[in-house]
């Protein structure tokens, strides 16, 4: 029996072996080893997230457990794409630029408590994509659980949980 269209690849993109020291990957008929030096993501993680890996396009991998996205081409040529920010071996600050007097920081913790409430999952925790320096004040402040720890979410506090209510609805509700 013969089909007419052939049916999708099921090994596009397989991890092949793992040892101490990185990991072997197979894309489609290149082969490429990922040193756990040069992609740390994958330092920590169980075995079966890293066996875990889509080939969602051409040139793009993931790895939902780890919510790690990576470009092919920055696995098969790591050469090209070093992991060294620019901005720290200037000894440049992320940020605003300005006077650092003239920024309103309560201001910031503010906003930063009221946008978690867009990410709000299971109650109380929110995703932790803000500064982490505003991420800590919160903390001081008494409105988010430990922000020290590897998960990607933050947990607010009752109080926070209610202050970054009443901000959202303070700063973002339409004014009738």
């Amino acid at each position: 029996m013969t089909f007419a269209v052939r049916g999708a690849d099921t090994s596009a993109a397989e991890v092949t072996n793992i040892s101490q020291h990185g990991f072997w990957l197979l894309i489609g008929d290149q082969e490429a080893f990922l040193p756990f030096e040069n992609f740390p993501w994958f330092r920590e993680a169980p075995v079966g997230s890293i066996l875990h890996v889509e080939l969602q396009s051409p040139d793009h991998l993931y790895w939902p457990e780890l919510d790690v996205d990576l470009e092919t081409e920055c696995i098969l040529n790591p050469d090209a794409y070093p992991l060294v920010s620019q901005v720290h071996e200037n000894q440049e600050r992320y940020g605003p630029q300005e006077n650092e007097e003239s920024i309103n920081r309560e201001r910031i913790d503010d906003c930063v408590l009221a946008l978690l409430q867009l990410t709000l999952h299971l109650g109380s925790r929110a995703w932790k994509g803000f500064d982490f320096e505003v991420l800590d004040r919160l903390h001081a402040k008494g409105y988010l659980l430990d922000t020290r720890n590897k998960t990607k979410s933050v947990v607010l506090t009752e109080e926070g949980l209610a202050r970054s209510k009443a901000l959202f609805r303070e700063l973002f509700a339409k004014v009738k």
